[in-house]
């Protein structure tokens, strides 16, 4: 019994606990990181690698290159046994496409990418820019048409995906010809949210299926009453 409790509560911190990436730019360094809860890794810029580090790679590299080289004389062999044979090869005859299945893939998927974007959150999102210009009417000009683009786009993302905290700082340096920026987001999603789109997008398809089966049942049943009447006629 205690094993089974401790099983569902792995099960359950497994599929609540946040997945995501954080990603950066700031002092012309970009960062990259995946994190799963507590746990983050860092991916870029990676950390130098030791000795023994750089010994296991060459190894892994050598024994890489010895299995290919080895799979390439097999083969090689095969094309020769098999030189002087003669095989017919049967080509089967194409299904024509489904036009009405393959429109209802793409709507399918269209919700599914919505349902998806919807399904992950902004943990925190850092956006620092310093516009600088030749002179300081571009830098006014660039300033304003900044500020207000960067309001609709703000107002736009806060109705289609959660923001929990922001940090967003636009400036003007009037002294300056080049501007500088900073850039930090950290996204995140709970891997039952992508259980559900996955049952989601099955019950989309299921209905599909079962709706086309009528379609085409009605279809083959209301031509066979067509033909009935013509040959009573």
């Amino acid at each position: 019994m205690i094993f089974l409790i401790i099983l569902l509560a792995l099960i359950l911190l497994i599929f609540f606990i946040p997945y995501g990436v954080d990603a950066g730019y700031e002092n012309s360094l970009f960062t990259f990181a995946v994190q799963a809860g507590p746990v983050c890794i860092r991916l870029f810029p990676r950390k130098p690698k030791t000795e023994k580090q750089k010994e296991r790679a060459r190894r892994r590299k050598e024994k890489k290159e010895a299995k290919k080289k080895a799979r390439e004389e097999s083969a090689a062999q095969e094309v020769k046994t098999d030189q002087g044979k003669d095989e017919t090869i049967k080509v089967k005859a194409k299904k024509p496409l489904d036009f009405d299945f393959i429109l209802a893939l793409v709507e399918m998927g269209v919700h599914a990418v919505r349902r998806f974007f919807r399904s992950f959150s902004v943990d925190y999102f850092k956006l620092h820019y310093t516009v600088a210009g030749r002179d300081p009417y571009t830098t006014a000009m660039r300033y304003g048409k900044l500020c207000t683009a960067a309001e609709g786009i703000l107002a736009l993302a806060e109705e289609k995906i959660t923001l929990k905290k922001r940090d967003i700082y636009i400036g003007a340096d009037f002294t300056q010809e080049s501007g500088e920026f900073a850039f930090h987001i950290t996204l995140t999603m709970q891997l039952y949210k992508l259980v559900h789109l996955a049952f989601a997008f099955g019950v989309e398809f299921i209905r599909y299926k079962i709706k086309s089966r009528r379609d085409k049942t009605a279809a083959v049943s209301e031509r066979k009453e067509d033909n009935g009447r013509q040959s009573d006629q």
